[in-house]
């Protein structure tokens, strides 16, 4: 019974520590969150919780443990008591697994993808010299952004023009006159 407690302990006080001190150190540390040449096909979990996470496996020591202590205590053998801890110690990884699933699934991101500003409109903020990179300012989903900009055709574009985004080259977007824009030299 006392290894059954030591393993409930164990795990109990683990999981108080990371809830007290845990965001000091990074928080929850999932261990399939590291880079390494896995190919995991569809399987990939979107950057959500991880069934490895140290919650969960504290979790599932916590019950194991309490599970065990409970069964010894009304002299099951010590298979059966392992059996039974295991069992709610899935359980409860589980309960805590999908709670961490919807969490993770509420959280909303102000992430602009790039690829979502192409065909948008967009004002010249800093004016793009010839074949040079500029900034453009542009609101979208509900958010005012500024990005690097090139002219697509590699002439120079004023501060004040309005121009719609045409592409994606490296880290800036490029850029034509929405119209009869003025070109030329910059302000």
């Amino acid at each position: 019974m006392l290894v059954y407690a030591a393993i409930a302990v164990f795990g109990f006080v683990f999981l108080l520590v990371m809830l007290f001190v845990g965001e000091l150190f990074g928080g929850d540390h999932d261990a399939g969150a590291h880079d390494f040449p896995a190919d995991h096909g569809d399987a990939d979990a979107g950057g959500g919780p991880s069934v490895f996470s140290a919650r969960v496996m504290a979790a599932f020591l916590t019950a194991f443990g309490a599970a065990g202590v409970v069964a010894r205590y009304y002299n099951l053998s010590h298979p059966a008591a392992s059996g039974l801890g295991v069992a709610s110690g899935i359980v409860l990884a589980g309960i805590v697994y999908q709670f961490a699933r919807l969490l993770y699934s509420q959280q909303a991101s102000s992430e602009v993808r790039m690829t979502a500003l192409v065909g948008r409109s967009a004002e010249v903020s800093v004016a793009i010299p010839e074949g040079g990179v500029g900034q453009i300012t542009l609101s979208f989903g509900g958010e005012r952004s500024e990005h690097l900009a090139r002219s697509a055709d590699g002439l120079a574009l004023l501060r004040g023009t309005e121009v719609v985004i045409t592409g994606l080259r490296g880290d800036s977007v490029v850029v034509a006159p929405a119209g009869s824009a003025p070109r030329g030299g910059s302000r």
